[in-house]
């Protein structure tokens, strides 16, 4: 049997809508280590039009600071690494730069397989371009189904409805209307059909539509009324797009070229490394990924060792601020800003940043705005996300965020903020967390790149992982319960290892930043009013928790959940203004 090819350095891309990122790993001592990683634009566009020059844009960088050489005079990338630091082992992609699939969703009722199949193609870069929906609430004929999909010309239907053995004739009638609008199509632009339905009926949709479309089949998101399976669904789509979409950007073939392993969906990776995170933790809370991106809002949350993957598509950091102004109101936007600001000039700032993407806000006030776009960005995603959450244990108040021990944060908007404690705020007010967490910033990107070397090399995304390549931005203690501001409802000792010691005591509406720099530890005894919770146990439950130090130290939000903004916009300013001089914003 052939020896395995040793493996002493990796190099990884991640090509996003505005910025491609490389990372370099390598084995230090005989171990994997994060050594270095550069930033530049993408080129899908004019003037390249061709990713891969993105990439040696951004690996360049790395050559400088480490002496390397990763290319080719011809441009090609050195695969093996040979000697004299030339080349690499391994060269792996993701990518989430690509148009995304455009959809067209239906089903038979619309709080079960419809919404099933919404939250299955939430998993994916997906834009859900109509929805048909054939419940008794509404009335939808075949003309209007296939006036639908004409008009749409989505790459993909997605067809659901029917528990496992349930409806039959109404999930058929609409396989035939939704086949009889693909038939009216010209052979190169018909939609591929994705059937994600009652399994019995596999047979007879095959049948019914007779090679008019391309049909794709996965287990029913359905398959009982309590039960909810979006996974294969996902696992389809991701498919199509990775067909469809992202290959056919322009360079993919070179960059395909490079790869050890077949180029894989961003958000697919970043959802990887979360997973194996739960695995870290305390099986009873979840753990929670968000990647605030250009153009994409991820959320990945892992309860109970299940993923759940939601991609909130065409709203990030740049690109989908107009929209959100356009569909929740400027109040939705102004509200989180310390200063009186018009919605014309909220307008303004947002389309000079989908003009200019890659450009730096000049004025704090750009920066406000940019930050409020990403904390209902997040909100949005949240929306979309916790319906399909099985939570289990740790959802103790239904009505708020459930209990997780560790938040991971990842995109350049949050690791680009000009302070620690701005990341931590917007944290804060778009997740609302409960209980103790840990805040954890991917400062250099990597999350993605470490998610797809784990499909090459799990020891590397390891011991990676467990050098530090993730920064601890800060702990979290967020007591429950309701009191008049001012009461108090917390009292937390704070004992260092280095034997100093000191006592808090915290009142409602308090936003308390405590001491504890990166590297130390501490042994918190929390003492809440007999109405308040802190996780751990329920209301009145005292307890110590040993913690770690951050960026912006530790932190107690005792500002209620749900977090209430005041009403009258100076006094609001005010507050705003306060909590930021509070984080040391």
């Amino acid at each position: 049997m052939a020896e395995e090819q040793p493996i002493g350095s990796i190099l990884l891309a991640d090509c996003g809508t505005v910025i491609t990122r490389a990372v370099l790993l390598e084995q230090v001592a005989g171990r994997y280590r994060f050594v270095a990683h550069g930033e530049a634009l993408t080129t899908t566009e004019y003037p390249w039009a061709d990713v891969s020059e993105g990439i040696r844009h951004a690996a360049e960088q790395i050559e400088e600071v480490t002496g390397r050489r990763f290319f080719e005079a011809d441009g090609d990338i050195i695969l093996p690494e040979l000697s004299g630091r030339r080349g690499v082992d391994i060269f792996a992609a993701t990518a989430s730069a690509s148009q995304p699939l455009e959809v067209v969703l239906g089903g038979l009722v619309r709080d079960l397989s419809l919404a099933s199949i919404q939250r299955a193609a939430a998993g994916t870069y997906s834009l859900v371009k109509a929805v048909i929906c054939r419940d008794s609430s509404e009335s939808v004929n075949e003309e209007n189904i296939i006036r639908t999909i004409l008009e749409t010309t989505p790459d993909v239907v997605c067809l659901a409805g029917g528990t496992e053995g349930g409806a039959s004739a109404p999930v058929l009638e609409l396989v035939n209307t939704v086949t009889l609008a693909c038939s009216l199509m010209d052979p190169g632009v018909r939609p591929q059909l994705l059937y994600a339905g009652n399994s019995r009926l596999r047979r007879q949709v095959a049948k019914a539509v007779k090679g008019q479309a391309e049909l794709r089949v996965a287990d029913n998101v359905r398959p009982a009324l309590t039960v909810e399976n979006p996974f294969s669904a996902q696992a389809e789509l991701d498919a199509l797009y990775i067909q469809k979409k992202m290959g056919l950007m322009p360079g993919i073939e070179t960059v395909s070229g490079w790869c050890s392993t077949p180029l894989t969906p961003t958000a697919s990776a970043f959802s990887r490394v979360i997973h194996y995170l739960w695995h870290l933790g305390d099986p009873t809370r979840g753990v929670l990924g968000i990647d605030v991106g250009a153009a994409n809002t991820t959320v990945v949350a892992v309860f109970g060792g299940l993923p759940f993957l939601t991609i909130h598509g065409g709203v990030g950091s740049a690109f989908g601020g107009k929209e959100l102004l356009e569909r929740k109101g400027e109040e939705a936007i102004t509200r989180w800003i310390p200063a009186s600001i018009s919605g014309k000039e909220v307008f303004g700032i947002l389309a000079n940043k989908e003009m200019h993407p890659a450009s730096i806000y000049q004025e704090t006030r750009e920066l406000w705005v940019e930050q409020a776009v990403i904390r209902e960005a997040i909100r949005a995603a949240m929306e979309l996300a916790r319906p399909g959450w099985r939570t289990g244990e740790a959802q103790p108040y239904p009505h708020l965020m459930p209990l997780c021990e560790t938040i991971v944060l990842s995109g350049g908007a949050l690791t680009h903020a000009p302070r620690p404690g701005h990341v931590v705020l917007m944290i804060l007010d778009a997740l609302e967390p409960i209980g103790i967490a840990t805040l954890v910033l991917d400062v250099h990107g990597m999350i993605p790149a470490l998610g797809k070397v784990a499909t090459i090399k799990p020891l590397a995304m390891v011991e990676v992982l467990d050098s530090g390549a993730l920064v601890n931005l800060a702990t979290l203690i967020v007591p429950v319960g309701q009191a008049r501001r001012g009461d108090l409802v917390l009292r937390v000792n704070v004992a260092y290892d280095d034997g100093s010691n000191y006592d808090v005591d915290v009142h409602y509406g308090d936003l308390e930043v405590l001491p504890l720099l990166p590297g130390q530890e501490a042994v918190l005894t929390l003492r809440p009013e007999r109405n308040f919770d802190v996780g751990l146990g329920g209301p009145g439950k005292s307890g110590k928790r040993r913690v770690s130090g951050g960026l912006a130290g530790l932190i107690i939000d005792a500002r209620g959940r749900p977090l209430r903004l005041p009403r009258q916009p100076e006094l609001r300013h005010a507050q705003l203004r306060q909590w930021l001089w509070d984080v040391g914003g």
